[in-house]
């Protein structure tokens, strides 16, 4: 039987056998740089060849977007397609500890390089059904593989989710291989209903740096990666348009139990069910939400409007905990784009179920980076924002220095820890499908705060990040 595995690791020891592993920083940049763009370049010649057989084809020159609501296409006949893009991303930070269980030294630089390709087949039937995934090989060559700081920077937690879709192999003390199951859905139209069945990203609400309401997806506005990169959610969705300017959404995703799968795997305590409806009058969007979520019922609301030609958002999320105290998560903004192009955004984010203020989340949250996810873990940090603290505002700042050269930058606030954190990027076009991007994550604490800042780690160990991305 044909095993992927054994032929990957076959094709990498007899082309890279005879290299020694690295030893020092130099080697790790430019021994296994070398390896990686070979191997990359192995793995990417049969699909590049496959691409652009397909270009030729009539209707390859549609686009498809998985936020889009409703599906509009200019060709009537099935289409299949091949799509994907290629990331190398470069990161360097440092650690005090990389793991307990570690040789590291106690403080070490944590360099790592990662070779992401990723796979889209789509096939689209008509206007009314679409077949899409997204299917992710990644090689990591990094000087900390195995270490606990490794797997929980790179492979969040999959505890009690539907499916596991991530397989892994070693190669050697300082590679990994991964593949993984990024995305897989089925989106159908039929009337005023759209249904989209399978892994998939769903974001409600209208925040930027903080969104209360991104329940089924929270994303970190510290985190490197983008959304885009986030996993997905195995889910039903079911989205009813009653009209031009109102929508009804369902969201159900089933979830194990202890992270077993067993007979009560479709309705169990941890089932996500989730409704919104959402409208819009004028130059307002409102909406509201309810349903239940890992072992909590939660109730919410947001409101985007256009002000002075700006845009004014808030939103906010009360949860009630099967176990525990209810509490509120919060936040308001307003972003504008002046004429000369400079974009800015002033947003603010309460957080009531604070670490800080609540000992037994702190308790879970402490032990989770030590020893494994258990259910009553799961019960108390699963599908919420994590923060330490419970006032923080931030400002965006971004602008085109060029035609091809982007400039971003965010500085968020931690009120109570009186700290401050910074993420400044560049994004240089250098060709019609390749971006070029630097970024770098740095924080710092002033003294004199009651309680310890979350960008405490960020002044220690800042992280440099430097990513190219190529869409073919």
């Amino acid at each position: 039987m044909f095993n992927p595995y054994q032929t990957i690791l076959s094709l990498y020891r007899s082309v890279f056998g005879h290299l020694m592993p690295p030893e020092s920083f130099r080697q790790l940049l430019f021994i296994h740089g070398f390896r990686l763009i070979l191997f990359s370049a192995l793995m990417l010649s049969p699909l590049l060849l496959l691409s652009s057989a397909d270009a030729t084809q009539p209707g390859n020159s549609l686009s498809y977007s998985p936020e889009d609501n409703l599906l509009e296409f200019e060709d009537q006949q099935p289409v299949f397609s091949l799509k994907g893009q290629y990331k190398n991303q470069f990161i360097y930070t440092s650690s005090d500890e990389a793991s307990t269980d570690s040789e590291m030294p106690p403080q070490s630089d944590l360099l790592t390089d990662v070779n992401r390709l990723r796979i889209s087949p789509e096939y689209r039937a008509d206007d009314n059904f679409i077949i899409h995934a997204d299917i992710d090989n990644e090689i990591y060559a990094a000087n900390h593989i195995g270490t606990r700081a490794f797997e929980q920077f790179w492979f969040p937690s999959d505890f009690n989710d539907l499916y596991t879709d991530s397989r892994k192999v070693s190669i050697g003390e300082d590679l990994l291989y991964r593949i993984k199951l990024h995305r897989l859905y089925i989106k159908a139209v039929t009337g005023r209903f759209t249904i989209t069945a399978g892994r998939q990203q769903i974001r409600f609400g209208s925040g930027r740096l903080w969104n209360p309401l991104d329940i089924l997806n929270p994303i970190s506005p510290t985190f490197v990666e983008g959304a885009e990169d986030q996993k997905g959610t195995d889910a039903l969705r079911v989205e009813y348009y009653p009209g031009v300017a109102t929508e009804i959404s369902f969201v159900y995703a089933p979830k194990r139990i202890e992270d077993r799968l067993d007979a009560n795997i479709f309705i169990n305590k941890n089932t996500h069910a989730v409704w919104r409806i959402r409208t819009t009058t004028g130059n307002t969007d409102i909406a509201a939400l309810g349903g239940r979520l890992s072992q909590k019922n939660i109730f919410g609301m947001d409101g985007a409007s256009i002000v002075h030609d700006g845009m004014l958002r808030a939103s906010l999320l009360y949860s009630v905990p099967d176990n525990g105290g209810a509490y509120v998560q919060a936040s308001s903004g307003f972003e504008y784009t002046f004429s000369n192009g400079l974009y800015v955004l002033i947003e603010y984010f309460y957080n009531q179920n604070a670490l800080s203020r609540n000992p037994d989340l702190l308790s879970a949250f402490s032990d989770s980076l030590s020893s494994a996810i258990t259910e009553d873990r799961y019960a108390l940090l699963a599908n919420q924002f994590l923060t330490f603290n419970r006032h923080y505002a931030g400002i965006a700042l971004g602008f085109d220095l060029t035609p091809l050269l982007r400039g971003d930058v965010f500085v968020i606030g931690d009120i109570d820890g009186t700290g401050l954190f910074a993420s400044p990027s560049l994004t240089y076009n250098f060709l019609q499908d390749l971006d070029i991007s630097a970024t770098l994550l740095w924080g710092t604490v002033f003294k004199g705060a009651d309680y310890p800042s979350d960008f405490q780690d960020f002044e220690e160990h800042p992280l440099l990040s430097v990513a190219a991305t190529w869409y073919f």
